[in-house]
């Protein structure tokens, strides 16, 4: 069966909401309120360095399971220094009713005044507490200098819509699969 999902201005909202309090809970190391944004599995994919020196150096490989693993992430990465986050031109694929794909673009803003950027592409899940986020990929952005450009930024060609389409085929194999699991283990 093949239709567009779709989803009610209301989750749009909800859904941008989630994404911009989990930056209120990393600004504030407010770590308690993590259960607020992610589910319990989370899993969070960055970049394995923080000093890149080639586009395998900038792909997502690090992985971190859970709240605690994000946190731990967090407190030992770079990422530390980075005192304000915020999440701009968020694009919202719904899945189905109760999954969505989103891709947004982040600015962080160092203690001393430095700005970094990256690309985020969530999967979010409707829970009975509301939306929260399952997946998160970061793309670090403008890490690596382009001799061409004269210290300007490079834009590299990984961060297109490859991986925002990657997530929404994850997104939509696992739906796929919860619903032949949902019919008492029958298949439909």
């Amino acid at each position: 069966m093949s239709h567009t999902a779709s989803l009610s201005p209301q989750d749009r909202l909800k859904i941008v909401e989630t994404l911009h309090f989990l930056n209120h809970v990393i600004d504030n190391r407010e770590w308690d309120h993590l259960a607020d944004v992610v589910t319990e599995d989370v899993e969070i994919l960055s970049p394995g360095t923080e000093a890149p020196e080639s586009l395998e150096d900038m792909a997502p490989s690090t992985t971190l399971p859970g709240p605690a693993g994000i946190r731990q992430g967090y407190e030992l990465s770079q990422l530390a220094q980075y005192g304000s986050v915020h999440v701009l031109n968020t694009v919202i694929n719904p899945i189905d009713g109760d999954t969505a794909v989103t891709w947004s673009r982040l600015i962080m803003v160092s203690f001393d005044q430095r700005a970094v950027g990256a690309d985020v592409v969530d999967t979010l899940v409707r829970t009975p507490a509301g939306w929260r986020i399952s997946r998160r990929v970061v793309h670090a952005r403008n890490m690596l200098r382009e001799p061409g450009r004269q210290g300007g930024g490079y834009v590299p060609g990984p961060y297109t819509f490859v991986h925002f389409d990657d997530a929404i085929l994850r997104a939509q194999q696992s739906v796929a699969d919860a619903g032949i699991r949902r019919n008492d283990g029958q298949l439909r």
